[in-house]
Protein backbone atom coordinates (compact mmCIF):
# COMPACT_ATOMS: atom_id res chain seq x y z
CA UNK A 1 0.00 0.00 0.00
CA UNK A 2 1.17 3.26 -0.85
CA UNK A 3 1.26 6.83 1.14
CA UNK A 4 -1.93 7.87 2.84
CA UNK A 5 -2.74 10.40 5.05
CA UNK A 6 -1.79 11.33 8.29
CA UNK A 7 -4.31 10.35 11.08
CA UNK A 8 -6.51 12.98 11.80
CA UNK A 9 -6.42 14.54 8.32
CA UNK A 10 -8.58 14.06 5.01
CA UNK A 11 -8.53 14.53 1.88
CA UNK A 12 -11.41 17.20 0.33
CA UNK A 13 -12.05 15.02 -3.10
CA UNK A 14 -14.06 16.78 -5.81
CA UNK A 15 -17.36 15.80 -5.37
CA UNK A 16 -17.24 16.11 -1.19
CA UNK A 17 -16.02 20.09 -2.42
CA UNK A 18 -19.59 20.84 -4.08
CA UNK A 19 -20.67 20.56 -0.87
CA UNK A 20 -17.94 22.55 0.69
CA UNK A 21 -18.01 25.02 -2.12
CA UNK A 22 -21.80 25.37 -1.15
CA UNK A 23 -20.63 26.05 2.66
CA UNK A 24 -18.15 28.95 1.52
CA UNK A 25 -19.58 30.51 -0.87
CA UNK A 26 -22.86 31.37 1.73
CA UNK A 27 -20.78 32.67 4.44
CA UNK A 28 -19.02 35.02 2.08
CA UNK A 29 -22.76 36.00 0.41
CA UNK A 30 -23.86 36.21 3.92
CA UNK A 31 -20.93 38.06 5.95
CA UNK A 32 -20.33 40.46 2.84
CA UNK A 33 -24.36 41.31 3.07
CA UNK A 34 -24.31 42.12 6.58
CA UNK A 35 -21.13 44.33 6.24
CA UNK A 36 -18.03 42.11 6.98
CA UNK A 37 -14.92 41.84 4.61
CA UNK A 38 -12.60 38.82 4.41
CA UNK A 39 -9.31 38.25 6.01
CA UNK A 40 -6.54 35.97 5.92
CA UNK A 41 -3.99 35.13 7.98
CA UNK A 42 -0.65 32.81 8.17
CA UNK A 43 -1.48 29.41 9.51
CA UNK A 44 1.32 29.79 11.77
CA UNK A 45 2.01 32.10 14.38
CA UNK A 46 4.56 32.75 17.53
CA UNK A 47 3.30 30.22 20.12
CA UNK A 48 3.32 33.29 22.73
CA UNK A 49 0.31 34.94 20.77
CA UNK A 50 -1.92 31.83 22.03
CA UNK A 51 -0.80 31.53 25.04
CA UNK A 52 -1.57 35.31 25.79
CA UNK A 53 -4.56 34.97 24.48
CA UNK A 54 -6.64 31.60 24.74
CA UNK A 55 -4.68 31.18 28.52
CA UNK A 56 -1.66 29.11 29.42
CA UNK A 57 -4.30 26.58 31.81
CA UNK A 58 -6.69 25.97 28.72
CA UNK A 59 -6.23 22.01 27.21
CA UNK A 60 -5.58 23.83 24.30
CA UNK A 61 -2.54 24.93 24.91
CA UNK A 62 -1.39 22.56 27.22
CA UNK A 63 -2.28 19.57 25.17
CA UNK A 64 -4.32 20.46 21.52
CA UNK A 65 -1.50 22.73 20.09
CA UNK A 66 0.99 21.40 16.87
CA UNK A 67 3.91 23.88 18.72
CA UNK A 68 7.90 23.49 17.61
CA UNK A 69 11.00 25.26 17.39
CA UNK A 70 12.09 26.83 13.47
CA UNK A 71 15.08 26.39 12.40
CA UNK A 72 16.25 29.65 13.81
CA UNK A 73 14.63 28.42 17.51
CA UNK A 74 11.87 30.94 17.62
CA UNK A 75 8.46 29.02 18.90
CA UNK A 76 5.78 28.51 16.55
CA UNK A 77 2.63 26.52 16.43
CA UNK A 78 -0.06 25.55 13.64
CA UNK A 79 -3.29 27.74 14.46
CA UNK A 80 -5.37 26.24 17.24
CA UNK A 81 -8.60 29.02 16.22
CA UNK A 82 -8.82 32.11 14.54
CA UNK A 83 -10.01 35.07 17.07
CA UNK A 84 -6.38 35.53 18.00
CA UNK A 85 -4.40 35.78 14.38
CA UNK A 86 -7.11 38.63 13.26
CA UNK A 87 -6.91 40.31 16.70
CA UNK A 88 -2.86 40.25 15.85
CA UNK A 89 -3.55 41.32 12.70
CA UNK A 90 -5.86 43.99 13.62
CA UNK A 91 -3.30 45.41 16.08
CA UNK A 92 -0.43 44.79 13.47
CA UNK A 93 -1.73 46.86 11.06
CA UNK A 94 -2.97 49.17 12.77
CA UNK A 95 -7.06 48.95 11.54
CA UNK A 96 -8.08 50.59 14.45
CA UNK A 97 -6.94 53.65 12.85
CA UNK A 98 -7.78 53.04 9.62
CA UNK A 99 -10.89 51.76 9.67
CA UNK A 100 -12.34 52.31 13.23
CA UNK A 101 -15.14 49.98 13.47
CA UNK A 102 -13.63 46.74 11.81
CA UNK A 103 -15.91 43.48 10.21
CA UNK A 104 -14.11 40.74 9.34
CA UNK A 105 -14.54 37.05 8.39
CA UNK A 106 -12.48 34.31 7.65
CA UNK A 107 -12.38 30.71 6.18
CA UNK A 108 -9.39 28.70 6.38
CA UNK A 109 -7.62 25.42 8.34
CA UNK A 110 -6.80 25.14 12.10
CA UNK A 111 -5.23 22.62 13.99
CA UNK A 112 -5.23 20.78 17.67
CA UNK A 113 -3.41 17.78 18.23
CA UNK A 114 -6.37 16.36 19.90
CA UNK A 115 -7.85 12.97 19.17
CA UNK A 116 -9.71 12.18 16.13
CA UNK A 117 -13.60 11.62 16.29
CA UNK A 118 -16.71 12.28 14.16
CA UNK A 119 -16.47 15.67 12.58
CA UNK A 120 -13.46 16.86 14.60
CA UNK A 121 -9.86 16.04 13.00
CA UNK A 122 -6.75 17.46 13.87
CA UNK A 123 -6.25 19.83 10.61
CA UNK A 124 -10.05 21.03 10.43
CA UNK A 125 -11.24 23.93 8.93
CA UNK A 126 -14.01 26.78 10.22
CA UNK A 127 -15.59 29.65 9.00
CA UNK A 128 -15.78 33.13 11.58
CA UNK A 129 -16.69 36.58 12.00
CA UNK A 130 -15.03 39.26 13.91
CA UNK A 131 -16.43 42.21 15.29
CA UNK A 132 -13.48 44.82 16.24
CA UNK A 133 -14.49 48.58 17.91
CA UNK A 134 -17.96 48.31 19.52
CA UNK A 135 -18.94 47.33 22.69
CA UNK A 136 -22.33 48.20 21.59
CA UNK A 137 -24.98 44.74 23.01
CA UNK A 138 -26.14 45.46 19.23
CA UNK A 139 -23.23 43.77 17.88
CA UNK A 140 -23.39 40.91 19.77
CA UNK A 141 -27.23 40.35 18.12
CA UNK A 142 -26.00 41.24 14.83
CA UNK A 143 -23.20 38.61 15.57
CA UNK A 144 -25.16 35.85 16.52
CA UNK A 145 -28.17 36.91 13.91
CA UNK A 146 -25.60 36.24 11.27
CA UNK A 147 -24.05 32.70 13.13
CA UNK A 148 -28.16 31.55 13.03
CA UNK A 149 -28.33 33.17 9.23
CA UNK A 150 -25.14 31.20 7.65
CA UNK A 151 -26.33 27.75 9.43
CA UNK A 152 -29.50 27.82 8.14
CA UNK A 153 -28.72 28.55 4.50
CA UNK A 154 -26.67 25.76 5.02
CA UNK A 155 -29.14 23.53 5.74
CA UNK A 156 -28.98 23.44 9.72
CA UNK A 157 -32.17 24.07 10.52
CA UNK A 158 -33.12 22.54 13.60
CA UNK A 159 -30.90 24.32 16.16
CA UNK A 160 -30.60 25.89 19.55
CA UNK A 161 -29.12 28.70 20.58
CA UNK A 162 -28.10 28.73 24.08
CA UNK A 163 -26.85 32.59 25.44
CA UNK A 164 -25.35 33.11 28.50
CA UNK A 165 -22.84 36.11 30.46
CA UNK A 166 -19.64 35.48 31.87
CA UNK A 167 -19.27 39.01 33.11
CA UNK A 168 -16.53 41.25 33.33
CA UNK A 169 -13.22 40.54 34.76
CA UNK A 170 -14.64 41.43 38.48
CA UNK A 171 -17.57 39.09 37.67
CA UNK A 172 -15.62 36.30 36.93
CA UNK A 173 -13.10 36.47 39.74
CA UNK A 174 -16.10 36.75 42.05
CA UNK A 175 -18.06 33.58 39.86
CA UNK A 176 -14.79 31.74 40.27
CA UNK A 177 -14.23 32.47 44.44
CA UNK A 178 -17.74 30.91 44.17
CA UNK A 179 -17.10 28.15 42.39
CA UNK A 180 -14.17 26.93 44.11
CA UNK A 181 -16.12 27.10 47.41
CA UNK A 182 -18.57 24.98 46.25
CA UNK A 183 -15.77 22.70 44.75
CA UNK A 184 -13.39 22.53 47.48
CA UNK A 185 -15.81 19.87 49.47
CA UNK A 186 -15.56 17.57 46.48
CA UNK A 187 -11.50 18.24 45.72
CA UNK A 188 -10.76 14.59 47.01
CA UNK A 189 -12.76 13.47 43.95
CA UNK A 190 -11.53 15.03 40.99
CA UNK A 191 -8.49 14.38 39.28
CA UNK A 192 -5.02 15.65 39.64
CA UNK A 193 -4.98 18.12 37.13
CA UNK A 194 -8.77 19.16 37.98
CA UNK A 195 -6.98 20.05 41.94
CA UNK A 196 -4.35 22.64 40.48
CA UNK A 197 -7.03 23.74 38.37
CA UNK A 198 -8.49 24.77 41.08
CA UNK A 199 -5.82 26.81 42.20
CA UNK A 200 -4.89 28.11 38.83
CA UNK A 201 -8.25 29.11 36.64
CA UNK A 202 -11.05 27.31 38.39
CA UNK A 203 -13.46 27.43 35.11
CA UNK A 204 -11.26 24.66 33.25
CA UNK A 205 -12.43 22.27 35.78
CA UNK A 206 -15.73 22.51 33.57
CA UNK A 207 -13.44 21.82 30.26
CA UNK A 208 -12.42 18.28 31.69
CA UNK A 209 -12.90 15.02 29.92
CA UNK A 210 -13.20 12.90 32.85
CA UNK A 211 -16.72 12.10 33.56
CA UNK A 212 -16.61 12.58 37.46
CA UNK A 213 -15.16 16.25 36.90
CA UNK A 214 -17.30 16.92 34.84
CA UNK A 215 -20.44 15.96 36.75
CA UNK A 216 -19.26 17.42 39.81
CA UNK A 217 -18.65 20.67 38.26
CA UNK A 218 -21.24 20.98 36.45
CA UNK A 219 -23.59 19.95 39.06
CA UNK A 220 -22.29 22.95 41.26
CA UNK A 221 -21.91 25.52 38.33
CA UNK A 222 -24.35 28.57 38.50
CA UNK A 223 -25.21 31.43 36.39
CA UNK A 224 -22.23 33.88 36.51
CA UNK A 225 -23.16 36.69 39.02
CA UNK A 226 -23.13 40.05 37.22
CA UNK A 227 -23.03 43.37 38.31
CA UNK A 228 -25.34 45.95 37.14
CA UNK A 229 -23.64 47.34 33.73
CA UNK A 230 -23.13 43.99 32.55
CA UNK A 231 -26.76 42.49 33.28
CA UNK A 232 -28.02 45.95 31.28
CA UNK A 233 -25.74 44.82 28.81
CA UNK A 234 -26.48 41.38 28.74
CA UNK A 235 -30.69 42.45 28.74
CA UNK A 236 -30.11 44.50 25.76
CA UNK A 237 -28.81 41.45 23.90
CA UNK A 238 -31.88 39.50 24.84
CA UNK A 239 -34.57 42.01 24.23
CA UNK A 240 -32.22 42.40 20.45
CA UNK A 241 -32.72 38.79 19.88
CA UNK A 242 -36.34 37.98 20.60
CA UNK A 243 -37.25 41.73 18.70
CA UNK A 244 -35.65 40.29 15.73
CA UNK A 245 -37.44 36.63 16.01
CA UNK A 246 -33.78 34.49 17.18
CA UNK A 247 -35.25 31.55 19.50
CA UNK A 248 -32.41 31.40 22.28
CA UNK A 249 -32.06 29.64 25.47
CA UNK A 250 -30.75 31.59 28.81
CA UNK A 251 -31.40 28.79 31.39
CA UNK A 252 -28.37 26.79 30.76
CA UNK A 253 -25.31 27.33 32.61
CA UNK A 254 -21.95 27.27 30.28
CA UNK A 255 -18.95 29.14 29.94
CA UNK A 256 -16.29 28.99 26.92
CA UNK A 257 -13.20 27.16 26.96
CA UNK A 258 -11.05 30.50 26.22
CA UNK A 259 -9.79 33.07 28.51
CA UNK A 260 -10.20 35.43 26.82
CA UNK A 261 -14.00 35.63 26.93
CA UNK A 262 -16.17 38.69 28.90
CA UNK A 263 -19.96 39.32 28.97
CA UNK A 264 -21.93 37.70 26.18
CA UNK A 265 -21.40 34.13 25.29
CA UNK A 266 -23.32 32.00 22.86
CA UNK A 267 -23.30 28.61 21.56
CA UNK A 268 -25.56 27.33 18.47
CA UNK A 269 -26.41 23.23 19.02
CA UNK A 270 -27.85 20.83 16.37
CA UNK A 271 -30.02 17.77 16.41
CA UNK A 272 -28.61 14.82 15.10
CA UNK A 273 -24.74 14.84 16.60
CA UNK A 274 -25.10 13.15 19.32
CA UNK A 275 -22.87 14.39 22.68
CA UNK A 276 -20.63 16.61 20.69
CA UNK A 277 -23.92 18.63 19.11
CA UNK A 278 -21.83 22.33 18.93
CA UNK A 279 -21.99 23.89 15.20
CA UNK A 280 -20.92 27.37 16.44
CA UNK A 281 -19.74 29.59 19.01
CA UNK A 282 -18.83 32.74 20.19
CA UNK A 283 -18.70 35.46 22.20
CA UNK A 284 -17.27 38.55 23.52
CA UNK A 285 -13.99 39.51 24.29
CA UNK A 286 -13.23 43.28 25.47
CA UNK A 287 -10.15 42.70 27.04
CA UNK A 288 -8.12 40.76 24.12
CA UNK A 289 -7.14 43.90 21.79
CA UNK A 290 -5.42 45.82 24.32
CA UNK A 291 -3.57 42.84 25.89
CA UNK A 292 -2.13 41.81 22.48
CA UNK A 293 -1.46 45.96 22.35
CA UNK A 294 -3.68 47.62 20.68
CA UNK A 295 -6.39 50.24 21.86
CA UNK A 296 -9.21 49.12 24.63
CA UNK A 297 -11.76 48.35 22.55
CA UNK A 298 -14.98 46.23 22.59
CA UNK A 299 -14.89 42.91 20.62
CA UNK A 300 -17.25 39.97 19.70
CA UNK A 301 -16.89 37.18 17.06
CA UNK A 302 -17.83 33.87 16.72
CA UNK A 303 -16.64 30.19 14.72
CA UNK A 304 -18.05 27.35 13.07
CA UNK A 305 -16.78 24.13 12.29
CA UNK A 306 -16.94 23.12 8.43
CA UNK A 307 -17.00 19.47 8.83
CA UNK A 308 -19.44 19.98 11.74
CA UNK A 309 -21.89 22.04 9.70
CA UNK A 310 -21.94 19.32 6.95
CA UNK A 311 -22.15 16.76 9.62
CA UNK A 312 -25.11 18.73 11.07
CA UNK A 313 -27.03 19.30 7.09
CA UNK A 314 -26.46 15.76 6.11
CA UNK A 315 -28.28 14.58 9.64
CA UNK A 316 -31.15 16.41 9.44
CA UNK A 317 -31.95 15.61 6.22
CA UNK A 318 -30.72 18.48 3.72
CA UNK A 319 -29.68 16.73 0.39
CA UNK A 320 -26.44 17.27 -1.35
CA UNK A 321 -26.67 20.45 -3.58
CA UNK A 322 -26.84 19.30 -7.23
CA UNK A 323 -24.61 21.12 -9.35
CA UNK A 324 -26.64 22.90 -12.86
CA UNK A 325 -25.81 21.76 -15.80
CA UNK A 326 -23.39 24.99 -17.44
CA UNK A 327 -21.12 25.65 -19.93
CA UNK A 328 -20.36 23.76 -23.30
CA UNK A 329 -18.01 20.77 -24.49
CA UNK A 330 -16.96 20.56 -27.56
CA UNK A 331 -16.97 17.20 -29.48
CA UNK A 332 -14.82 16.36 -31.89
CA UNK A 333 -15.02 13.48 -34.55
CA UNK A 334 -11.32 12.64 -35.08
CA UNK A 335 -7.96 13.93 -33.61
CA UNK A 336 -7.25 16.35 -36.94
CA UNK A 337 -10.03 18.69 -35.24
CA UNK A 338 -8.64 18.73 -31.89
CA UNK A 339 -6.79 22.13 -32.64
CA UNK A 340 -9.99 23.90 -34.13
CA UNK A 341 -11.98 22.85 -30.97
CA UNK A 342 -9.43 24.30 -29.04
CA UNK A 343 -9.95 27.60 -30.70
CA UNK A 344 -13.15 27.71 -30.07
CA UNK A 345 -12.84 26.27 -26.07
CA UNK A 346 -10.55 29.11 -25.61
CA UNK A 347 -12.58 31.90 -27.12
CA UNK A 348 -15.71 30.88 -24.95
CA UNK A 349 -13.07 30.85 -21.71
CA UNK A 350 -12.10 34.32 -22.10
CA UNK A 351 -16.13 35.27 -22.91
CA UNK A 352 -16.48 33.65 -19.46
CA UNK A 353 -18.38 30.52 -20.51
CA UNK A 354 -17.32 27.34 -19.05
CA UNK A 355 -15.72 25.04 -21.73
CA UNK A 356 -13.55 21.97 -21.89
CA UNK A 357 -13.04 19.26 -24.29
CA UNK A 358 -11.63 15.63 -25.05
CA UNK A 359 -7.41 15.62 -26.26
CA UNK A 360 -7.11 11.67 -26.95
CA UNK A 361 -9.22 11.65 -30.01
CA UNK A 362 -11.80 9.17 -27.70
CA UNK A 363 -15.13 7.72 -29.52
CA UNK A 364 -17.80 10.20 -29.74
CA UNK A 365 -20.29 8.58 -27.54
CA UNK A 366 -17.24 8.62 -24.94
CA UNK A 367 -17.15 12.35 -25.23
CA UNK A 368 -21.16 12.43 -24.88
CA UNK A 369 -20.33 10.41 -21.95
CA UNK A 370 -17.38 13.15 -20.82
CA UNK A 371 -19.83 15.79 -21.17
CA UNK A 372 -22.31 14.27 -19.09
CA UNK A 373 -19.96 14.21 -16.13
CA UNK A 374 -18.90 17.24 -16.94
CA UNK A 375 -22.65 18.41 -16.45
CA UNK A 376 -21.89 20.44 -19.35
CA UNK A 377 -25.72 21.99 -20.37
CA UNK A 378 -24.24 22.34 -24.02
CA UNK A 379 -22.01 19.64 -26.73
CA UNK A 380 -20.78 21.26 -29.41
CA UNK A 381 -20.00 18.32 -32.09
CA UNK A 382 -17.29 19.21 -34.49
CA UNK A 383 -16.86 16.54 -37.54
CA UNK A 384 -15.64 16.76 -41.17
CA UNK A 385 -19.45 17.67 -42.12
CA UNK A 386 -19.60 20.56 -40.00
CA UNK A 387 -16.34 21.89 -41.30
CA UNK A 388 -17.57 22.02 -44.58
CA UNK A 389 -20.68 23.50 -43.93
CA UNK A 390 -18.53 26.22 -41.35
CA UNK A 391 -21.43 25.35 -38.76
CA UNK A 392 -21.00 23.28 -35.32
CA UNK A 393 -23.73 20.79 -34.37
CA UNK A 394 -25.22 22.24 -30.88
CA UNK A 395 -26.70 19.85 -28.70
CA UNK A 396 -28.74 21.39 -25.42
CA UNK A 397 -28.24 17.83 -22.89
CA UNK A 398 -31.46 19.49 -20.59
CA UNK A 399 -34.12 20.13 -23.64
CA UNK A 400 -32.66 17.55 -25.99
CA UNK A 401 -32.89 19.37 -28.70
CA UNK A 402 -29.93 20.10 -31.75
CA UNK A 403 -29.38 22.72 -33.92
CA UNK A 404 -26.94 24.20 -36.51
CA UNK A 405 -24.93 26.99 -35.31
CA UNK A 406 -22.78 29.12 -38.17
CA UNK A 407 -19.19 29.41 -36.75
CA UNK A 408 -19.11 32.82 -37.20
CA UNK A 409 -22.11 33.01 -34.50
CA UNK A 410 -21.28 30.03 -32.90
CA UNK A 411 -19.01 31.85 -29.55
CA UNK A 412 -21.50 34.71 -28.99
CA UNK A 413 -24.65 31.96 -29.41
CA UNK A 414 -23.09 30.23 -26.29
CA UNK A 415 -22.62 33.72 -24.44
CA UNK A 416 -25.96 34.70 -24.57
CA UNK A 417 -27.57 31.49 -23.53
CA UNK A 418 -25.24 30.25 -20.54
CA UNK A 419 -24.58 33.96 -19.52
CA UNK A 420 -21.21 35.08 -19.38
CA UNK A 421 -20.65 34.23 -15.12
CA UNK A 422 -21.34 30.33 -16.33
CA UNK A 423 -18.35 29.52 -14.51
CA UNK A 424 -19.17 31.73 -11.33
Amino acid sequence: MGFQTLRGTTDLLPDELTRWSKVEHTVRRLARLYGYREIRTPLIEEASLFLRSVGETTDIVQKEMFRFADRGGQEIVLRPEGTASVVRAYVEHSLDKTEGFAKLFYLGAMFRAERPQAGRYRQFHQYGVEAIGSSSPWTDVEVIALCVHILRECGVTDISVWVASMGCRKDQARSAEELRQQLEPHKSTLCQECRARLERNVFRVLDCKQPDCHAIAWKNMKLFSLCDECAVHFDDVRRGLKENGIAFDDTQSFARGLDYYTGTVFEVRAKGLGAQDAVAAGGRYNHLVEELGGPAVGAVGFAAGIERVLMAAGHQGTKTPTTSRRGAYIAVTNAALIGHGFQFVQQLRQRGVCATMDYEAKSLKSQFREADKAQAQFVAILGEAEVKQRAVTLKDLEKGNQEAIPFDSFVDTLVQRTGSSSCH
